[in-house]
């Protein structure tokens, strides 16, 4: 029987020369994927050392921004509760004229709750409409936003919020608008 023809072998089976070099072939392409396997999980271990130091710094960056702001938040602060003696604090005059724009307070210091009042202060009554003046219920909500006071749970406007919009109403108002906020005087 002649197997020169047989299909199940594969091409060059036949020649012995060819059947020594086909495991040299095969150890070379073996090599040669044994080293390619090596070098990629080379350049893979630096990819990874590389997110990992690129990871840390992002992590210190963070960190450093976070110390930054933190710092000076504090100093802020710090300035808003120390403000010098002589600072001036400029608001609105109780009696506007042609001629008077406000009034000059001199304070040894300004407090976050004076800075919001004054705030609300002059946003409602430098400039308002005497025919129809903000409403108390107004002032005392955006004296709550400004100063992050919490409302009372039926949705109006916090104690404290409705007693400093009550101090800064100008007192002409309060006389003038009727027995809730006139004033008995002896």
């Amino acid at each position: 029987m002649d197997h020169s023809e047989n299909p199940c072998q594969p091409a060059g089976a036949r020649d012995d020369s060819t059947v020594a070099l086909a495991p040299n072939s095969l150890q070379r392409r073996l090599d040669q994927a044994e080293a390619d396997v090596r070098r990629l999980t080379e350049q893979l271990r630096g990819k990874e050392r590389q997110l990992s130091d690129m990871g840390k710094a992002l992590l210190r960056t963070v960190a450093v921004h976070h110390a930054i702001e933190e710092r000076q938040e504090q100093e802020l602060e710090s300035l808003r509760a120390m403000a010098p003696s002589w600072r001036t604090l400029q608001c609105a005059c109780e009696e506007q004229s042609e001629h008077s724009y406000g009034i000059t307070v001199r304070l040894p210091f300004i407090t976050e709750i004076l800075s919001g009042m004054f705030d609300v202060m002059h946003i409602f009554w430098s400039h308002y409409d005497e025919n129809n003046p903000p409403k108390s219920s107004v002032v005392a909500r955006a004296i709550d936003e400004r100063l992050n006071l919490k409302a009372q749970p039926d949705g109006e406007a916090s104690r404290s919020a409705q007693t400093y919009a009550s101090a800064i109403r100008p007192d002409w108002l309060k006389e003038t608008a009727g027995s809730r906020y006139s004033r008995s005087r002896s």
